[in-house]
């Protein structure tokens, strides 16, 4: 790798680039079903790879729309691309596509009615265990009030199931199941009593606030071990840290530094990501997407990408990861706004050398 990419930062890793799936991000990915995107279409392959392709469907939109984001810069600038798709038990799949929710069907996309206004929902921010759960992410410049909304498969449109007060947070960054307990997780930002780390145990009919009040606790997603809740901070103006929260005690620890705002984190062989996203905010050490590990209770550099040359209103530098369970032979992500490697796929393999 070169130019602007800086591999094999941890002894336990190597990086290669899936060269065959250029263009394409991986949506889900378990051992038995993959599914990318490519602009607004969707496929569907038995594994990694282009040979056993098949189209899906697409989201329904004008001409012009269609052909202007063929332009790669403009599709960035228009955020037309999938944050969120989730195949479900009845057989469909439910998306999150640019500002709308939908479902495809037998090859057909459905636009579901229900949203009060029109939000984005980051990429991994859906929770579902037989219904699906997913917050509001908008600017909210005047901070009014903010929606959780739950879908039952089969239904033709969303419900709001909990609102924030006007002036209680800007937006919601995410929500999450812990398979361990069942409880929902919901993170909130931005500022000040905005960043909220939260959890239900009756999906929604009440909401418990495990902290919050500064950007310690500004968080975008979370992940779960046996024993904890790990999470690393968003923070736009104070050093990003990786915490760690005890399932039994709810006390908090910090696992160490990282440089700059963290968006996404997956799990992986029980081995804990955390992607730090190229925002190039005043929190940022340098201009980077940096994917870290824990690694024996310690922070370690995986992989870095320098931001492109684009502003980051057309997109910040980040590192997609697919939705599903993944597969065992690597840690598949797509890289976004980066220098060499904007629509390009990834796998991080255990380095075995």
């Amino acid at each position: 790798m070169s130019g602007g990419i800086k591999s094999n930062l941890s002894s336990l890793y190597r990086v290669r680039e899936v060269s065959s799936l250029r263009g394409f991000a991986i949506e889900w990915l378990s051992p038995e079903r993959v599914l990318l995107s490519k602009r607004n279409i969707l496929y569907e392959s038995e594994g990694i790879g282009r040979s056993s392709m098949r189209r899906v469907g697409a989201i329904s939109q004008p001409l012009w729309k269609s052909l202007v984001i063929r332009r790669r810069l403009v599709q960035r600038a228009l955020r037309q691309m999938f944050y969120n798709v989730l195949p479900l038990a009845d057989g469909s799949i439910f998306v999150t596509y640019a500002k709308e929710v939908g479902v495809f069907r037998d090859g057909t996309y459905r636009w579901l009615k229900g949203l009060v206004r029109p939000c984005r929902v980051l990429r991994g921010a859906v929770a579902e265990d037989g219904q699906v759960f997913f917050g509001e992410y908008l600017d909210n410049a005047e901070r009014g009030p903010v929606r959780i909304y739950r879908y039952l498969p089969g239904d033709r449109d969303v419900s709001v199931v909990y609102t924030f007060s006007p002036g209680a947070i800007r937006h919601v960054h995410g929500i999450y199941r812990d398979l361990v307990d069942r409880r929902l997780w919901c993170l909130t930002g931005d500022m000040g009593h905005e960043a909220r780390i939260l959890v239900t145990d009756d999906d929604f009919e009440t909401l418990t606030t495990i902290g919050s009040g500064d950007e310690s606790w500004r968080a975008v997603s979370v992940l779960f071990t046996r024993d904890a809740i790990w999470y690393a901070t968003d923070a736009e103006f104070t050093q990003n840290k990786v915490f760690r929260i005890d399932h039994a005690t709810r006390q908090r620890s910090e696992i160490g530094a990282v440089d700059g705002p963290v968006y996404y984190s997956v799990k992986w062989r029980e081995n804990l990501f955390f992607a730090v996203t190229a925002e190039l905010c005043p929190s940022q050490d340098g201009k980077s997407a940096t994917l870290w590990t824990v690694n024996e209770g310690a922070l370690e550099r995986v992989v870095s990408f320098d931001k492109d040359r684009w502003p980051v209103k057309l997109l910040p530098g980040t590192l997609h990861f697919p939705l599903g369970p993944g597969v065992e032979d690597g840690l598949y992500f797509q890289g976004v706004a980066l220098e060499n490697a904007d629509a390009r796929c990834f796998c991080v393999e255990l380095d075995t050398g």
